[in-house]
C-alpha cells in the first residue's frame, strides 16, 4: 500500500500542474490571443475553434488533459487503499469515480492531440466537410470532458464522505470536497458551467498530495477506523 499511496501523491501533485495549466489557458490566454470570452458561446464558433487548433494555449491543455487522465487513474488507487480497511464498499466506488474521470480527461487529450490532428487530415481531404469535422470533433470533446468533470466531482464526494468517517484528513478537507461536488452536477445541467472545477480543485488537489505523501512517510500500516 505505501507504493500506491506514494504515487497517488506524485499524481496528485500531476494534476495540480495540469489544473493550474488550464487556469492560465481559460482565464487569461484564450481571451486575450483567441478571443474566447463567453464559454457559452464562443467554444461553439467553429471559425474560432478553427484559429486556435495547435495554438499554444489548446495543444498545453490537451497534453494536460492527458496527463490528468493517468494521474487520476494513480491517485484513485492510492485513496482507494487508504480507505479500503476502513469503508470498503466506499472505497471501491473512489476508485471506480477516479477511473472514470481519468478516461473522460484522457479521451478529452486525445481528442485535442492525435485528434486534432487526424481531424487536419480529413478536413484537408474533404474540404467541403470542414466545418461538419469540426462540429463533430467539437461534441465529442465536449461530451468527454463533461464525463471526467462529472465523475471527479464524485471522486471528490467520495473522498470528502471516507474523509468525515474516518477523520484520516482534516474535517475542513472533507468539507471543501463537499464543495467540488457542485462543478460536477453543473456540468450534467449547464456544461459550461463545469469550468469552475478549474478554480476550486488546485488547493484541493494540493491538499490531498500533501495529506498523501504524509500518510505514506509516516502512518502506513495504521487503518483509520470508522467513528462511532
Amino acid at each position: 500500500m505505501r507504493i500506491s499511496v506514494r504515487a497517488a501523491s506524485v499524481a496528485a501533485f500531476l494534476i495540480v500542474v495540469g489544473f493550474l495549466i488550464h487556469n492560465v489557458n481559460a482565464l487569461w490566454l484564450e481571451p486575450t490571443y483567441l478571443g474566447f470570452e463567453d464559454k457559452a458561446k464562443d467554444y461553439g464558433d467553429m471559425a474560432k475553434i478553427e484559429n486556435a487548433l495547435w495554438s499554444f494555449s489548446f495543444t498545453s491543455s490537451g497534453i494536460s488533459h492527458i496527463v490528468v487522465g493517468f494521474s487520476m487513474m494513480f491517485l484513485g488507487l492510492g485513496v482507494s487503499d487508504l480507505f479500503r480497511q476502513a469503508h470498503s464498499a466506499a472505497a471501491r466506488l473512489i476508485l471506480l469515480s477516479a477511473v472514470l474521470s481519468g478516461i473522460g480527461f484522457l479521451l478529452t487529450g486525445i481528442s485535442d492531440i492525435p485528434g486534432t490532428l487526424y481531424g487536419g487530415i480529413l478536413r484537408d481531404l474533404n474540404a467541403d466537410y470542414n466545418v461538419t469535422i469540426l462540429l463533430i470533433t467539437t461534441m465529442f470533446r465536449g461530451i468527454v470532458n463533461v464525463m471526467a468533470i462529472a465523475c471527479l466531482g464524485w471522486f471528490a464526494g467520495q473522498v470528502a464522505w471516507c474523509t468525515l468517517k474516518t477523520g484520516l484528513f482534516p474535517k475542513w478537507f472533507g468539507y471543501y470536497g463537499w464543495v467540488n461536488v457542485l462543478p460536477g452536477v453543473m456540468s450534467l445541467v449547464f456544461p459550461p458551467a463545469g469550468f469552475a472545477y478549474i478554480q476550486l480543485y488546485p488547493i484541493w488537489m494540493a491538499a490531498l498530495g500533501v495529506f498523501l505523501r504524509r500518510e505514506a512517510a509516516v502512518n502506513i500500516g495504521v487503518e483509520p477506523q470508522l467513528h462511532s
